[in-house]
């Protein structure tokens, strides 16, 4: 009795189940022939080549701004070294009366005239050191902008490489709904359970927000894009070609000389290092005392026992140095130049080991895009098209549908970290080396 009640339970659910499947609106055949079609993304950007987008960067990108401005920081120590003399010259005005022992009274007046002058050559070191100021901003600047440049340039692949997956998501949402369709087609035909159809529709759902995500990731690199280059306009900056083809890194020793000769990094640093030591043989040299030079000129007034008189007598002050000898500033700029050398030759330790690190990155990333073959995602729509025309015929019931589709969306979306991960590693790579491993090739 019992086996009976479960038998009409189980026959009652799959005729509901039928009815309501045969209650879903027709749909268009689907034609088992034509692969899945591979729809173009569309956010509404602006199509940019690379070249176009740096040239705009450089132009317009907020970091390389503010880089600039801060070279006006370097008018300070221009303006310190402008002035000919170290200070104003000081007027001294004495005025008195005198009396004689004789008898009688006159009036004596003095008047001194002093200009301190610098004796240690202090002029010609702040117009070295506003010279090496300039120079490590300018550095800094470079080093901005190259860091903008590889940031752009990595962007730009990576957005290549979002728009890829958006497109395979697309495909995959287009196919779980065909699958869904032939799903509901065979229910009605009583050739599957309600069951399976509601498995369906779940898969379809799932690669509908797989879809939406792929493309909100696309936009937001994107916009990433747009944000580093300044961009003015609503619509962001879309790349445009296909995944460039990887390549190994050069040897470690080409890649050494090339970082030692245009590393911005190091040469900021060298440039820091040579001005901080200027400013602490500037400071030692502000410890030496600064004379003064000028004429004093005397009037003693006439008295009784004489006639009045004028002196003019020359003077040389010179300030004893026994306390004040600069200190602060001379402990300071020591310290700061100590600092300085010790980063610069810290940043030159560490950067063979760097550059080997980043070069077999490299490798490593291009190895594993090539393990995938060049046939990988290019398959990706006669894959999805053979696993359809299974389910069609019956070959493949829907789990295994299901599973085939995450195992070949999941070998493509490996494939395409791949892609990141080579263009991460290059565009790592480059900026140690402070310019392009293959200068004006698509591969870089």
């Amino acid at each position: 009795m019992r086996t009976a009640t479960i038998v009409v339970i189980l026959t009652t659910a799959w005729f509901g189940g039928v009815r309501a499947t045969q209650a879903q609106p027709a749909s268009v055949p689907v034609d088992l022939s034509q692969p899945p079609a591979r729809e173009p993304v569309d956010i509404g950007g602006v199509p940019t080549a690379l070249e176009e987008l740096l040239a705009y960067a450089e132009r317009h990108a907020p970091a390389i701004a503010v880089a600039t401005a801060e070279l006006q920081l370097a008018q300070a120590d221009a303006g310190a070294a402008a002035p000919l003399l170290p200070d104003n010259a000081a007027v001294q005005i004495s005025l008195g009366q005198r009396r004689a022992v004789a008898g009688g009274t006159g009036l004596d007046a003095q008047l001194q005239l002093l200009q301190p002058i610098e004796i240690g050559g202090q002029r010609r070191q702040r117009r070295g050191v506003a010279a090496l100021s300039r120079a490590s901003r300018e550095r800094a600047l470079d080093r901005t902008r190259w860091e903008l440049h590889q940031q752009l340039h990595a962007g730009y692949r990576q957005a290549i490489a979002a728009r890829e997956r958006a497109v395979l998501t697309r495909q995959l949402a287009s196919v779980a709904e065909q699958l869904l369709d032939i799903a509901r087609r065979r229910a009605r035909a009583n050739d599957l359970a309600p069951l399976v159809v509601r498995i369906a529709e779940a898969e379809a759902a799932q690669a509908r927000q797989r879809a939406v995500g792929a493309l909100q990731d696309y936009r937001s690199v994107c916009l990433q894009l747009a944000e580093l280059s300044g961009w003015q306009q609503a619509a962001p900056p879309e790349p445009v070609g296909d995944l460039p083809t990887p390549r190994h890194a050069p040897t470690l020793d080409e890649l050494m000389q090339i970082a030692l000769d245009h590393n911005v990094d190091l040469q900021w640093l060298r440039a820091s290092a040579t001005e901080a030591a200027a400013r602490a043989r500037l400071a030692a040299r502000d410890a030496w005392p600064d004379p003064a030079i000028g004429l004093q000129y005397g009037y003693e007034g006439a008295t009784s026992a004489g006639g009045a008189q004028h002196i003019v007598m020359g003077v040389l002050q010179l300030p004893i140095p026994s306390a004040a000898l600069n200190q602060e500033a001379r402990a300071r700029t020591t310290a700061e130049q100590s600092v300085a050398e010790t980063r610069t030759d810290a940043r030159a330790a560490v950067l063979l080991a760097r550059i080997e690190r980043l070069r077999t990155s490299v490798d490593a990333a291009a190895a594993r895009v090539a393990a995938f073959g060049e046939d990988v995602l290019p398959r990706f729509a006669e894959n999805l098209s053979m696993v359809r025309e299974a389910f069609a015929l019956g070959e493949y019931d829907i789990l295994r549908v299901s599973v085939a589709l995450e195992r070949f969306l999941s070998v493509q979306q490996q494939a395409l970290d791949a892609y990141v991960d080579y263009f991460n590693a290059v565009a790592e790579l480059e900026l140690q080396l402070g310019r392009e491993i293959w200068p004006g090739e698509e591969g870089s």
